[in-house]
């Protein structure tokens, strides 16, 4: 293990997705090397995807590196992440002109690391086992997605754990595509969440779909409504996490579109609507009891605990023959649940 001289000796670090071409890289700084970091990554639990170190600089003071570089790509950085939806070689470039733009950061000189070649634990070879297994399959995927709705993308959700995907990136009304790693099934979906976002979109959707519901005219202007599926979950919040619950669907289960009559859809939307404060006037979340679907080891499993609605309606997506063009046609397919659930919300 190579360590640079003092506290403020380190390294900025780029990490990108490995063996997979996203937009997304890591942007980080480390005061051992970049490797030991990368592993450190890969084997928490708390990792998106399998990490590599794409490119690194050892400087003198890699913590005020690292800041003037997050604050100049700041309009590229996943909120409250050290994401940014740019590829790590345009993301080095970068890095490079900031730090030859400035005078008191110096580089410091160090022989170059070698990759370490030792087998990594158990949990992270787990971890990449699974990605490879999706990987060559769903790579060219994520990338149509991103380019048939013209958006950067942004990954959510984690390789070893049940699904994982890419948004749009969209503050309110989302695009979605997600994958289970345990079954294969691909999912197109328009998401929103229970969060604040501007003024609390899915208020509005609840409140204005509660005194006017359109779930009749939307159905009728699908030709496969039995083949679209439409959710409200109620999201248990623990901090910035959020635990399964017992009490996960509103209305009790997952609806297709062609069974969500407007009189379940009332019920449903208006147990949606108790999942927010109503003396704030439906622009923060609510407090309930619910019951975490995993015992911890310490606490109750019953506990009161921030929660918030969330929608989801989503279309199974076929892989096979042209993938560009599946894709495209369920974009389609789903462009009226789109602009439907957008309007309303942002009224």
């Amino acid at each position: 293990m190579e360590e640079l001289a003092n506290d403020n000796n380190g390294y900025v670090y780029i990490l990108e997705v490995k063996d997979i071409d996203l937009p997304v890289c890591k942007i980080g700084m480390t005061r051992r090397t970049p490797y030991e970091r990368c592993d450190e990554i890969n084997n928490s639990s708390t990792g998106d995807f399998i990490w590599s170190v794409a490119h690194y600089i050892a400087v003198d003071d890699c913590k005020k590196l690292e800041s003037l570089v997050h604050s100049k790509l700041a309009p590229l950085r996943q909120k409250g992440r050290e994401f940014f939806n740019i590829n790590a070689d345009d993301a080095n470039t970068a890095l490079l002109s900031i730090f030859e733009k400035q005078t008191e950061i110096k580089k410091e000189n160090v022989e170059e690391i070698t990759p370490p070649t030792t087998k990594s634990k158990n949990k992270a070879r787990k971890r990449q086992r699974a990605f490879r297994r999706i990987d060559s399959e769903y790579a060219e995927l994520l990338q149509l997605f991103a380019s048939l709705l013209n958006v950067k993308g942004r990954p959510f959700g984690q390789l070893n754990k049940p699904s994982f995907g890419m948004s749009d990136g969209n503050e309110g009304v989302q695009w979605n595509l997600s994958v289970s790693t345990d079954t294969d099934i691909v999912r197109l979906g328009v998401n929103l969440e229970g969060m604040k976002y501007r003024n609390w979109p899915i208020s509005k959707f609840i409140l204005s779909e509660i005194d006017k519901p359109k779930i009749s005219e939307i159905t009728a202007k699908m030709d496969y409504p039995d083949n679209i599926f439409i959710r409200f979950s109620r999201d248990a919040w623990q901090v910035t996490s959020r635990p399964t619950i017992i009490e996960k669907y509103l209305g009790g289960k997952e609806f297709t579109l062609a069974e969500m009559n407007t009189h379940q859809w009332l019920n449903t939307l208006k147990e949606a609507l108790g999942c927010l404060n109503e003396k704030g006037n439906y622009l923060s979340r609510a407090k309930q009891t619910v019951t975490l679907e995993n015992k911890p080891r310490n606490g109750e499993q019953v506990r009161v605990m921030e929660v918030s609605p969330h929608l989801t309606i989503w279309s199974p997506l076929g892989l096979n023959g042209n993938m560009q063009e599946n894709l495209k046609n369920k974009i389609a397919e789903l462009q009226p649940v789109y602009n439907w659930v957008k309007e309303v919300s942002e009224q």
